[in-house]
Parts: C-alpha cells; sequence; structure tokens
C-alpha cells in the first residue's frame, strides 16, 4: 500500500498548473492517517519502552505534520483562497515527495537480506566520510570559484548574480565542465582593448561609482569573458584537483569504511531487523489508509468493553444475592480460550525473535570472550617472550662467564706448564721431556713475537698431531713481503694462504667487478721434502733450496706431512698459530750458529788474568754474544750465525755472519764453497798466538773431513735433532770444535706451517785466545759467563747450557 501512496503522491506533484482538488484532499487524507499510526506506534513503544530512543520518530511526526500544513495551505485552501503560487507549491510537494521515498529506505528496505547490510555501509559513509568530504571540497569550490570569476569576468557587477555564479560554477564543475568562455567572447572581448592603463587613477573611477552607473568604457565588457593564460592555469588546477584528486580521495574512503564495517555490517542489519520485525509486530493488521478501520474497530471495542463494565459493576452493587451469575468469571470459556490462544501465539512470536537476540548476544559475547583471550594469549606471549629474552640475557652472562673461566682456567694451565717446564732439567734443544715424548715450550708463547696476536692455547697433551684436539682453531698469520728486510726479500716466499683467498674471492666475482684488479700471480707447485736447485733471478748465480729437514728419527731423516692446503705441517706438533708468520719459507727454515767458548779468569791487581773461576767446584765458562733488537725494540744477546739462503754453503755463511758480527769486518772476496775443515781451520786461528794448529793438521783444507773429525759411540741420535758427536781433540793451543746440535729449532717465530731448525758448532779455546784484538765494541759484542738464569733470545740459553754439560762447566 505505500507504494501506491508514493504513485498517487506522484500524481499529484506531476498535476499541471493548481492540481486536482479531489486528488490532493485524497493524499492529504491518507498522509493524515500515516501521521496519526505514527504518532499512536511512537507513543506505544514511548509507553513499552521507556530507555527506547524516540528522537527519530518524534523529527519524522514533525516534519509529516509540518507537510501537511504546508500541503493544506499551499495547495488545497487555494481552491477558494488565493493564498499561494503554483510554483512554491510545487517546489513543497516535490521536497515532500523526496523524503517519502527516502523514507522507504528505512521501513521496507532493511529487511532485505543484501539491501539491508549495504544501507548499513551506507549510512557510515554519507555520516562519516561524505561529510569529511564536502568539508574538504568547500575550500576548494569557494577559492577555485572566486579565482576563477574574477579572471574571467573582472568587471562583472556586484549582486546576487555574481554570488550565484561564484558557487555553482565550482560545484558544477565536479559533473559538468565549463571551459566555453575561457577563450573569451569575439562579439565584446575587443572592448577590452579600449581599457586603458590609467583608467583606475581618476578620482570618480577609484571610488568605484562606475559599478553604481557603469562608465560607457566598462559598460560593454561588464558580462564578457576576458580570455588570458591565468584564467586557463586557474581552472585546470581546479578541474585537476576535483575531478582527479578530490574524487579519488572520496572513492577510496568509500573503500575503507567498507572494509572496516564489512565484518559489522551483517550483524547490525540483523539487528535492525529485529527491530524492525517487532515494530511491524505491534503494528495493527491493516496498513494506512485502511488502518482507520483498524482504529474504528478498536474504539467499537473500547465502547462496548466500557459498557460490559459498567453492566459488570452494576451487577455487583444491584444483585449482590447473585454473585455467581454477576461475578466475573461468568466470562464464556470460549472467549478466555481465544483470549489465551491468542496471547500464546504472541507469546511464541516474541519468544522466537527473543531467542534470535539471545543467540545474537551470546555471539557477541563469545566473540569479545574470544578476544579477550586472544589479548590474554598474547600478553602470556609477551611476558612468555620477556622471560625467554631474559633467561637468554642471562645464558649469555653465564655463557661469557664460563668462556671467561674456561680462558683463565686455560691461561692458569698454560703459565703453570709454562713454570714446570722452566724447572726441569731441558737439553740443547729447549724443549720439555713430558713421557718419554719431546715437546716444544718456546714455540708455544703468546703473543706471537712482534704481533700482539695470542696464539690458541695448547697444552702438553695435545701438541702432537696424532692427538685428538676437535676445539682447535688457530689464527692465521704471516708477514707481508714488504716489511722483510730488502736484503732478504728475494728469499721469502709467497703468502699461498693468501693467495689461495683472492682467487676464490675473485672466482665469485663477476666480470664486471674485475675490471682494473691486478692480475694475481699463480700458485707456486713447490717441492716439499727435496733439494731444488734454481738460478737466482736477481744476482745470477745458482741457489739450491733445501726444503728437506734436519730432523731425524730413530736414525732417519723425518719427512713431514702436508695439510689439507698442501702446506707443511711442523713435526714437532701444534703451535697455536698457522701461517708463515714472520720466518721466510714454508716448511724448514735452516740456520747455522757457532757456539766460541772459554774458561772464565781470574784478574790480579795488574789486570792480567790468573787462575780460573770456580763456582760450586767446576770452571765458568764463557762465550762470544752479540747484541741486536728485538721484537719489543729491546737489545737482546745472541750466538753468531746466519741464515741458510742456499747461495752459499752452510759453512761460508757461519764465516761470513762470524766476521760481520763479531769483528764488524766484510771480506772482500767472500768464499762461498767452504767445507767443515775450511770452517774448523777459521775458528783455529784465533787460538793463542794464532800460530797454534790443531792436532789434526787443520791447516791444511785439502785434508779429508774424515781425518779431521772423530765419532764417540757413546753418544746416541735425537728424536728431534741429526745430533752426533762430531769433534775434533784439543791440539797444542787447547782449541776444539764439535758439532753440538742438529736440528728442530724450538724459535718463538715458529708455526704450524713453517719452524726453524738450526746446525749448532761449537768451538772451544781451552788455552787462551785473541779475539779481544779484533772484536768490535761498536756491535755490542762481549763475553758473557754460562749462568743458570743466563737470558738469550729464543732457545740459545738452552744450546750454552748444553755447552757447559759437555765441558763439565757450571751452569
Amino acid at each position: 500500500m505505500y507504494f501506491c501512496f508514493l504513485g498517487l503522491f506522484c500524481l499529484a506533484v506531476l498535476w499541471p498548473t493548481c492540481g486536482n482538488f479531489y486528488l490532493d484532499l485524497t493524499l492529504w487524507l491518507w498522509t493524515s492517517i500515516i501521521l496519526i499510526d505514527l504518532v499512536q506506534r511512537t507513543y506505544t513503544k514511548h509507553i513499552q519502552h521507556k530507555a527506547v530512543n524516540i528522537l527519530g520518530p518524534f523529527c519524522e511526526i514533525i516534519l509529516v505534520m509540518f507537510f501537511l500544513i504546508m500541503y493544506l495551505v499551499l495547495r488545497i485552501i487555494p481552491h477558494w483562497f488565493n493564498s499561494a503560487d503554483i510554483i512554491t507549491s510545487k517546489v513543497v510537494l516535490s521536497i515532500a515527495l523526496i523524503f517519502f521515498f527516502y523514507r522507504l529506505l528505512g521501513i521496507y528496505l532493511p529487511i532485505s537480506p543484501t539491501l539491508g547490510p549495504m544501507l548499513v555501509r551506507m549510512n557510515r559513509m554519507i555520516k562519516y566520510d561524505f561529510v569529511d568530504f564536502i568539508r574538504m571540497f568547500l575550500v576548494f569550490m569557494i577559492s577555485g570559484g572566486v579565482t576563477i570569476q574574477a579572471i574571467l569576468y573582472p568587471n562583472y557587477p556586484l549582486g546576487i548574480d555574481l554570488v550565484k555564479r561564484v558557487l555553482t560554477r565550482p560545484l558544477f564543475a565536479m559533473f559538468l565542465t565549463q571551459i566555453a568562455d575561457l577563450d573569451g567572447d569575439t562579439s565584446c572581448s575587443g572592448h577590452y582593448d579600449n581599457v586603458s592603463i590609467g583608467f583606475c587613477t581618476a578620482d570618480v573611477n577609484f571610488r568605484g561609482s562606475h559599478y553604481a552607473n557603469p562608465e560607457s568604457v566598462i559598460l560593454p565588457i561588464q558580462k564578457c569573458p576576458y580570455s588570458s593564460l591565468f584564467g586557463y592555469l586557474i581552472t585546470i588546477q581546479y578541474l585537476l584537483i576535483c575531478k582527479l584528486v578530490l574524487v579519488t580521495l572520496l572513492f577510496a574512503m568509500f573503500a575503507l569504511s567498507i572494509t572496516k564495517v564489512d565484518n559489522e555490517a551483517s550483524e547490525i542489519w540483523k539487528f535492525q531487523r529485529y527491530a524492525l520485525i517487532i515494530d511491524f509486530e505491534e503494528r495493527l493488521n491493516l496498513p494506512p489508509p485502511f488502518i482507520i478501520i483498524s482504529y474504528i474497530c478498536i474504539f467499537l471495542k473500547k465502547i462496548y468493553n466500557k459498557m460490559k463494565g459498567c453492566k459488570r459493576n452494576c451487577c455487583t452493587f444491584c444483585c449482590c444475592s447473585k454473585k455467581a451469575k454477576c461475578s466475573p468469571a461468568s466470562t464464556s470459556p470460549d472467549e478466555e480460550m481465544s483470549h489465551r490462544v491468542k496471547k500464546n501465539r504472541r507469546s511464541e512470536d516474541y519468544n522466537y525473535w527473543k531467542k534470535c537476540s539471545i543467540e545474537y548476544l551470546r555471539t557477541q559475547e563469545f566473540e569479545e570472550k574470544k578476544e579477550r583471550l586472544a589479548a590474554l594469549h598474547n600478553e602470556i606471549i609477551v611476558n612468555l617472550q620477556e622471560d625467554m629474552r631474559l633467561q637468554k640475557k642471562n645464558l649469555k652472562r653465564m655463557s661469557d662467564r664460563i668462556v671467561e673461566l674456561e680462558r683463565t682456567q686455560g691461561t692458569s694451565r698454560m703459565y703453570l706448564e709454562h713454570i714446570y717446564h722452566k724447572l726441569e732439567q731441558q737439553d740443547v734443544h729447549g724443549m720439555a721431556n713430558r713421557k718419554g715424548q719431546i715437546i716444544h715450550v718456546a714455540a708455544r708463547q703468546s703473543p706471537y713475537p712482534g704481533t700482539s696476536i695470542a696464539r690458541f692455547p695448547v697444552f702438553d697433551k695435545y701438541v702432537p698431531w696424532e692427538t685428538l684436539y676437535d676445539v682447535y682453531d688457530p689464527k692465521i698469520y704471516t708477514l707481508p713481503i714488504e716489511k722483510f728486510p730488502d736484503e732478504e726479500k728475494n728469499y721469502v716466499d709467497v703468502d699461498i694462504i693468501e693467495l689461495k683467498k683472492l682467487k676464490e674471492e675473485r672466482a665469485a666475482m663477476m666480470e664486471e667487478e674485475l675490471i682494473g684488479l691486478p692480475v694475481l700471480p699463480p700458485i707456486p707447485h713447490m717441492k716439499w721434502n727435496a733439494i731444488l736447485t734454481v738460478l737466482h733471478q736477481h744476482k745470477g748465480s745458482t741457489q739450491v733450496i733445501d726444503r728437506r729437514s734436519w730432523i731425524s728419527r730413530d736414525d732417519q731423516p723425518c719427512r713431514y706431512r702436508l695439510d689439507p692446503n698442501g702446506l707443511p705441517l711442523n713435526p714437532m706438533g701444534r703451535t697455536g698459530i698457522r701461517g708463515k708468520g714472520t720466518l721466510w719459507r714454508w716448511g724448514p727454515n735452516h740456520l747455522i750458529k757457532a757456539v766460541c767458548t772459554r774458561w772464565r779468569r781470574k784478574y790480579n791487581q795488574e789486570n792480567q788474568p790468573s787462575d780460573y773461576l770456580y763456582v760450586e767446584g767446576k770452571r765458568v765458562l764463557e762465550f762470544i754474544a752479540t747484541q741486536r733488537e728485538g721484537n719489543n725494540l729491546e737489545t737482546v744477546y745472541v750466538l753468531p750465525g746466519g741464515v741458510l739462503h742456499g747461495l752459499t754453503s752452510p759453512y761460508s755463511v757461519v764465516r761470513e755472519s762470524f766476521l760481520r758480527d763479531v769483528f764488524d769486518e766484510t771480506e772482500t772476496e767472500p768464499k762461498t764453497t767452504l767445507d767443515q775443515g775450511d770452517m774448523i781451520q777459521f775458528f783455529a786461528q784465533f787460538a793463542t798466538q794464532n800460530v797454534g794448529k790443531t792436532s789434526l793438521s787443520l791447516a791444511s783444507p785439502e785434508q779429508s773431513f774424515s781425518h779431521i773429525l772423530t765419532s764417540h759411540s757413546g753418544v746416541s741420535g735425537s728424536h728431534t735433532s741429526s745430533r752426533t758427536s762430531l769433534r775434533t781433540e784439543p791440539d797444542s793451543q787447547g782449541f776444539s770444535a764439535s758439532l753440538l746440535y742438529k736440528g728442530y729449532l724450538d724459535d718463538p717465530r715458529n708455526t704450524d706451517n713453517a719452524w726453524m731448525e738450526a746446525e749448532v758448532w761449537n768451538f772451544h779455546y781451552d788455552i787462551g785466545d785473541n779475539f779481544e784484538l779484533r772484536m768490535s765494541e761498536e756491535n755490542g759484542t762481549t763475553w758473557k759467563e754460562v749462568l743458570p738464569n743466563v737470558k738469550l733470545f729464543g732457545n740459545d740459553g738452552a744450546i750454552i747450557q748444553e755447552a757447559a754439560k759437555i765441558h763439565d762447566a757450571y751452569c
């Protein structure tokens, strides 16, 4: 029926001129009946449900009532009295028609499961997003309307028409694009040329009187558009902002609101539909305008009930003797049963919707409980994470303390082992004897000489390579070739570890990254455990590179092994550091040293030597030592000797080194092919008076070495050296020579891949010598006594101690 009402309303609005009296009267009565029904329902709802908000229905009643009054005044009464014009009545009816059509959205459309949630979303978009959009649009609309009107029509007269143009043009620009006047009007634009620059300087024009009484120059161009570049720019910027930016922003706001409300729109619609159904349940059976019949029936029923009540009261007061007939129980059983059935039906209907409401509330409570449970779970998880972080922090602290404790324990153990090695008896190579196995000591001391690099802790039991040491991870250190002295750079091996690392890095690079990088040299293929004779590229002479080890085991030469990188492994075991260190070659680095000894004598008042110096019943031995700079720039004493680079024989090297270090002399014609006999003869010349010869004719270099040296079978070979008892018998001047040691040298510079090996000779002057005549004081060469606490570089002190033992001297 409501759609019939709207159809009748449309017909009344479209009816030409003054309308049809009967049609208008019918529509007015129908609307009045709708108002009466609306008032009745609102009043009933307010009485039954005090907490329900009736502001919406109250406003609706006021609007409908106002429409009825205006309809009566503007459309019905004018049929007898001239109270309003046609246009005014048309406008009022049109506005009312729009209202009643929009009212349909809140009355019937929410019942639809499709349109209902959509109306919820639309309500959200209009109530929030569209209002915000209008606020923002007003800023650009007013500014754009004023500026466009001022530029295009600079002489437009003030008035209502100007305000209308300022507001309507930017508003309609959202839907229509008015650009016809941007190029001006050919019929009047030419008059702008008549306006001179000095037009505004006249007093009358400055006061603006030409607006009230326009000048003849201004009158033709008051409503004529003016074409200019700024007109285009201002219009374009307004259109860009409104049609591209603001409209897109509005769509984005709508989409965001739909996303936010989409999950709740269905629940909100169900609640609204429940309220709508309850509202329809409380309405009368017939719709407007037939609802007037229901009101008449209610009125007649009220009169009937009133009369019936009066009759009952009369029976009560006038017929007291007939209580049974006049009592309220006299109601017929059929009426009472009918009333109960209606009541039960009504309660059943209410119970169904009440059940829906309860289920909805339970669902809401369940969702809220889930949210609270999720929040509680999140809080528990956050607390657990905090506890875990705290535990991790405590575990890290504990781990750090355990690591520090292990480090301290390891350092303490290393110090204890070092003290133990200092206290125990050591042999010539300065190494300790642990359970019948020789291990190096100085090669494990930290830091590495000349650096601050700490060696990886290696205890005595982990020194041999055969012992498993899973955590062994030493640092790698190799002194760059540039830091070696200039005279030694030609003999230094390439850093193979660094070269392999660079080649691996370049193999992983892109071709573009390799552009401009220097070419890497090839990795040399060295012959380990062998002798290689090459031509020295700088001196042009033959160089013999001996990569064999002088260490002997069970009277057999030792062949060192190679690690996974193809580099030699120290035969004596781990040192706590990898690489080549400060040594010049991978694998064995050979030295030759000379130990020149004599007996310490007492001096009389004339400063002449007299008797020998005795300590604890043994003579004190002296040896020649030279000074040099240590690793930390301190002065240390070393035994004279030299490095074997392979250009000359070992015995030529010891001769040249002795002359250079002890006498500060250099041979004009160095001898490069000396043998052992030549070396012994060289040191024999420093005996007393310089005329003595050994008892075996050392002055004859041509004699065979087998006739010069004798072997004592009482001294056996060592585990770490080819140490023999080759020695000469003392001659008439008391001079004797012996091979003190040949093999591994426990040097602080040793690493896992490079180590020192030495051949040490002892030249003893039992009666006297003439070294003082040629010894140089400038290089710090001196005689030093062999004492238990003698301090020399590396393990030179252990070598001196061994020499003292051979000569049965105090040590």
